[in-house]
């Protein structure tokens, strides 16, 4: 069967014997030299080049292999047409040399020293494996706490505070892989979506959290289905109301605690400002696909609102809130009017500015001028370069200073200069941008940072 295959092959004169010496080789490689017979009978002696496949055997062999390999030259006038072609293509010299093979010779002592030797690896390494398996899983969030010397209180503590369901004690594992499954499953889920919203910083993302905590009745964070509502057809039906409850408290968990902290922050500056008979204007700086601004308009806890964030956000939002998904799905949100949505890159600092300014200008013709800003920061400070963050609370302080008009500052954010969660230096840290903090609400995660300050 295999003589028409390798009548090139010049090996040994008796050629089956040959192929039976070819596949104890094989063997004998495939189990790492575990089968003596095989060594003992291995025996191939013949010539091969490059041309036919089988050219020194000695490149195969294993680096701890049981033989040694013997060559000697081959008259050139022995060589066959087809070792002539693979002379004009790999350039190989005309003395040819065939490969022996033989079994290598090993003392007593030595074989003896493997056999212990490897014994011994292999009881370490079963011992390393008994060791890692008896390690106990640890909680994401577990070395936070006074009780480990982090200024970072527990995810416990903070979900207590803020009256929310605490986020699931899992391992940092179970997170990773929730996050690699809704990093899959997103395009997937708007395939079908004819507004196309691009996913700029994870917006995608907190679109569907938002709207699975929105949808859950016992949290502070529901909205009625109005985040919901800016999902498309087809595949949102998995975050609707009946099968929120089912979800592991995870990623969007997180989120729900920033979200309640800063409704309830924007609620108590409101409810300080309105009893001096103050109009509220709410201005947030990258927003994404946020609804606080529709909710707080139709809840009429604010008077206007105005969004920043990039161009290709602010067109994506449009469509969102337009005829074609929020406002066929309410329809009575048209009477009350969506957000003010300005396109604007907000590490152009100085667009910013003047874009703040021309919001915030007082007119002095008008008698309805008496407004209190709030500028609000939710998950952006850490997708913003390096100095950003800074800059930017000190344009928003030195804007308002300017023209006169009082304002405060919401945020649940990542500030600049502190690692942790020392109130101390976010106090220092607000101080040196023209703000005065009023409440510091730290948490784990990347937007650890939750507070309220006034101007200074």
């Amino acid at each position: 069967r295999y003589s028409k295959r390798m009548s090139n092959l010049q090996f040994h004169p008796c050629r089956y014997w040959t192929i039976l010496h070819f596949y104890l080789f094989i063997i004998n490689v495939l189990f790492q030299n575990q089968i003596p017979i095989c060594s003992s009978l291995l025996l191939v002696t013949g010539h091969g080049t490059t041309g036919n496949g089988f050219f020194h055997l000695s490149h195969s062999l294993p680096s701890s292999s049981n033989f040694v390999v013997k060559s000697h030259k081959i008259d050139s006038r022995s060589r066959t047409s087809d070792d002539e072609d693979a002379d004009k293509d790999e350039d190989v010299d005309d003395e040819r040399s065939s490969v022996t093979i033989l079994p290598k010779r090993r003392s007593r002592p030595k074989i003896l020293f493997s056999k212990i030797k490897s014994s011994f690896h292999r009881q370490n390494s079963r011992e390393t494996a008994a060791t890692i398996s008896k390690q106990p899983n640890l909680t994401r969030g577990s070395n936070y706490g006074e009780k480990n010397n982090s200024t970072l209180p527990l995810p416990s503590v903070v979900a207590k505070k803020l009256g929310v369901k605490a986020t699931k004690e899992t391992s940092a594992k179970e997170w990773k892989r929730a996050w690699k499954i809704q990093k899959a499953i997103l395009p997937f889920l708007h395939s079908l979506d004819r507004c196309k919203p691009p996913d700029s910083s994870l917006n995608l993302a907190c679109m569907w959290w938002k709207a699975l905590a929105g949808n859950d009745n016992t949290s502070p964070v529901y909205d009625n289905g109005l985040s919901y509502d800016i999902l498309p057809k087809g595949f949102r039906f998995i975050v609707n109301r009946r099968l929120c409850k089912f979800y592991p408290r995870l990623h969007h968990a997180n989120v729900e605690l920033r979200t309640a902290y800063l409704d309830g922050a924007i609620k108590d500056i409101i409810d300080k400002n309105v009893k001096n008979g103050q109009k509220i204007r709410l201005v947030c700086l990258g927003a994404g696909y946020d609804l606080r601004s529709i909710k707080l308009l139709e809840r009429k806890w604010v008077d206007t609102a105005i969004e920043l964030d990039l161009k290709e956000v602010v067109e994506a939002k449009q469509k969102l809130l337009g005829q074609n998904r929020l406002l066929k799905r309410r329809s009575w949100l048209k009477d009350i009017g969506i957000p003010q949505l300005i396109p604007a890159d907000l590490n152009d600092v100085d667009n910013v500015r003047q874009i703040l300014k021309d919001v915030v200008r007082v007119d002095k013709t008008r008698d309805d001028n008496n407004y209190h800003t709030i500028f609000v920061f939710e998950g952006v400070m850490i997708y913003l370069d390096e100095g950003i963050p800074c800059a930017l609370l000190k344009a928003t302080s030195s804007v308002l200073k300017e023209n006169c008009v009082d304002g405060s500052l919401c945020f649940a954010d990542r500030l600049e200069n502190i690692p942790g969660g020392d109130e101390k230096l976010g106090n220092e840290e607000l101080a040196r941008n023209g703000w005065k903090l009023k409440d510091f609400c730290p948490k784990p995660g990347l937007a650890r940072h939750m507070g309220s300050a006034v101007l200074q």
